[in-house]
């Protein structure tokens, strides 16, 4: 008999993702014009032995719908946690005491990165403003047995407080040329590590082991690149 996972994680599509663990599903930037509908409705079917969550990094087009958003976060039954510009876009249209506006103050020059927390029932999270549209935040969020970091388009690793994300079982990051992403892995040392926001040329070229070496000179232990639909389960 296997044992009982742990946490699962599906790649939606783009910077989509679901993460299950035994308290909440918990959904990051996948309700978007960038996945195609019958992939996050196949993702996003209700459960209610779990909380749901709904998290916007940013108001792009590829990253939020308004519309999608809504239906999803209806759908589930869930609350929804993003910037100003994604609530300001929700408002009218959910229940205010299912929004949550997370807006850390923008840190000035090569500053780290400022963040604020909110704890939901069973799940903390903690935004942290960080570089790449002047509304982006990235996601440290908790449960009791699962602790990941999203860090959406983020342009800058190098300004985010290592020792303050602290031990980590999965990370999700963009591989953006220039933000430091090795040496922030590195640093972190994830249990394991999601590479998103890949174009279907860019996973062809993974998958013939061209990619990677394009781009940096090395690759630290616990990669994970999915496909969209893939899961990863953590036992």
């Amino acid at each position: 008999m296997e044992p009982v996972a742990r946490a699962t994680l599906t790649l939606i599509g783009n910077e989509g993702f679901r993460v299950r663990t035994g308290v909440a599903d918990i959904f990051i930037d996948a309700f978007n014009r960038a996945i195609p509908e019958d992939a996050w409705r196949r993702a996003a079917l209700p459960d209610e032995a779990r909380a749901a969550l709904i998290l916007v990094t940013h108001a792009h087009w590829d990253h939020f719908d308004s519309r999608q958003v809504v239906e999803a976060a209806r759908m589930l039954k869930a609350r929804v946690i993003g910037p100003r510009s994604v609530v300001g876009q929700l408002e009218k249209r959910l229940a205010r005491d299912t929004l949550v506006e997370m807006e850390p103050p923008l840190a000035e020059g090569a500053r780290p990165f400022h963040s604020v927390s909110v704890r939901l029932a069973t799940v903390a999270v903690t935004a942290y403003r960080t570089c790449h549209s002047r509304d982006h935040n990235s996601y440290l969020v908790e449960t009791s047995e699962f602790r990941f970091f999203h860090d959406g388009d983020n342009e800058d690793t190098r300004r985010i407080d290592v020792q303050g994300l602290g031990r980590l079982d999965a990370l999700l990051i963009g591989p953006w040329q220039g933000a430091g992403w090795v040496e922030f892995i590195e640093k972190l040392a994830p249990t394991r590590y999601f590479l998103m926001h890949l174009t279907d040329e860019e996973l062809a070229d993974h998958a013939r082991g061209r990619f990677l070496p394009e781009i940096c000179d090395r690759v630290p232990p616990g990669l994970v690149v999915l496909r969209p639909g893939e899961v990863f389960v953590y036992r």
